[in-house]
This record gives structure tokens, sequence and C-alpha cells, in this order.
């Protein structure tokens, strides 16, 4: 599935890397990352 110039996983890694920018911010150095999609958790 394509949204218009982006596939569905990039949509996913921008997210998970925007929330994690967010929580870094905000001085959360240790986070915990859930998601259904078990190649994203392996590259992160």
């Amino acid at each position: 599935m394509v949204t218009g110039l982006s596939n569905i996983f990039q949509v996913e890694v921008r997210a998970i890397l925007e929330g994690l920018k967010i929580a870094w911010a905000c001085v959360f150095h240790q986070v915990e990352v859930e998601s259904d999609n078990a190649l994203l958790v392996d590259i992160l």
C-alpha cells in the first residue's frame, strides 16, 4: 500500500523516530517501543 510518496513502513519509521525525538527532548533517555512490525523493531 502506498500513501502519497511514502509506503506504510516509511510512515511507521517516521512516527517512531518523531516519538523518540520528543521523548529525548523531554529528558527521557530510556523508553520502551512497542510495535507489531518485527522488522522495524529489529532495525531500531
